[in-house]
């Protein structure tokens, strides 16, 4: 292809004859001879060279792999918005303490726990003399609805502000 002087590769590109000259400089512009270009190499390292300009502002790593003070700003910005929007949901009553739920689950556990384990006890006097198996299952039936229905109507303690420090 034929070679073209640095104001017709600057028009082709649309840039100015200094930043043509700088591009060429810094090795990004393939020069043919001294003030004289190819276009069309010059057009493709000039699309590479704005792609990877394009890569670098997308990833919050740069070139050397060290993050950079952007990346690092907006990581921050990420976090405290992340702890507000957490402590507005707290607020809310949308979030609840890991602790709380784990006295919570606890509780339901020792109260379930004692309800079955009240059957067998509360029911044997019943049962005393009973040879129907009909009869024997209806009332295991009708006392394990009624400690489940016990059991549903359970309402533990309300949760408490956790006594945690506020930061």
């Amino acid at each position: 292809m034929a070679t073209v002087n640095v104001t017709r590769v600057a028009a082709f590109l649309n840039l100015t004859e200094q930043r043509v000259q700088q591009l060429a400089k810094e090795g990004i512009l393939p020069r043919a001879a001294r003030g004289l270009y190819d276009p069309i190499k010059c057009g493709l390292s000039y699309i590479r060279y704005l792609q990877r300009a394009i890569e670098r502002k997308t990833d919050p790593l740069l070139e050397d792999g060290n993050s950079g003070e952007r990346h690092e700003r907006v990581r921050l910005l990420r976090a405290n918005a992340d702890l507000r929007e957490s402590e507005r949901a707290k607020m809310r009553s949308q979030l609840v303490a890991v602790r709380d739920v784990d006295k919570l689950t606890a509780d339901l556990v020792r109260t379930t726990t004692a309800e079955i384990m009240a059957i067998p006890p509360r029911l044997a006097p019943e049962l005393v003399g009973e040879t129907s198996r009909v009869m024997i299952q209806a009332k295991l039936e009708k006392a394990v609805k009624a400690s489940l229905k016990k059991l549903a109507g359970h309402r533990p303690a309300p949760f408490q502000e956790s006594a945690a420090p506020k930061s």
